[in-house]
């Protein structure tokens, strides 16, 4: 049987047997999405849907409305139409 001594010698020996990381490195941007005109049309679409959307809620709350996504897919539309502005054909 093995003693407490013997014991600890031998978990210790094991945990500090870990396998090399190696040297770190700087995170890489990720390249700039390539948008279509396919998904400026789409964004299109969800800013009509989402317009519809606040015109057809019927309440009084005129505040209401704007938690429907219009503000995100302008943004979106935005950011597509900008992009493929910039892009050279």
């Amino acid at each position: 049987m093995a003693t407490r001594d013997q014991l600890g010698t031998t978990i210790l020996a094991q945990v500090k047997q870990r396998a090399s990381k190696g040297p770190r490195k700087k995170r890489t941007r990720p390249e700039p999405r390539q948008y279509t005109v396919a998904d400026l049309e789409r964004a299109r679409d969800r800013v009509e849907a989402a317009e519809r959307r606040i015109d057809n809620d019927r309440t009084n709350n005129p505040n209401r409305g704007r938690g429907v996504g219009a503000g995100a897919a302008r943004t979106a539309r935005h950011r597509v139409a900008t992009t493929l502005a910039r892009t050279p054909r």
